[in-house]
């Protein structure tokens, strides 16, 4: 038995990809758009932050830098294939 309640196991999982979009940097979020950012560095640094804490309130959360059609995996609060 574990300590995470069965409710926190079910919470969705909380992607924040920085990607450049229309010429600037963003955050996309369950395909909402967020920003600009005047850098990739901004864009991150702030996915980064909000990513952490949904993580302090249980979701798991990841950051993830598109690249074309690859996704670098820059943070998260999951262990494992799921990210």
């Amino acid at each position: 038995m574990t300590d995470t309640p069965a409710s926190a196991a079910n919470l969705p999982h909380a992607r924040y990809i920085v990607l450049e979009h229309e010429g600037v940097w963003k955050i996309n979020l369950d395909n909402r758009y967020y920003g600009p950012f005047h850098t990739a560095d901004a864009a991150v640094a702030s996915a980064t932050a909000t990513a952490r804490k949904a993580a302090e309130g249980g979701y798991p959360a990841s950051v993830l830098m598109m690249r074309g059609t690859a996704f670098d995996t820059l943070w998260t609060s999951v262990s494992g294939p799921s990210v």
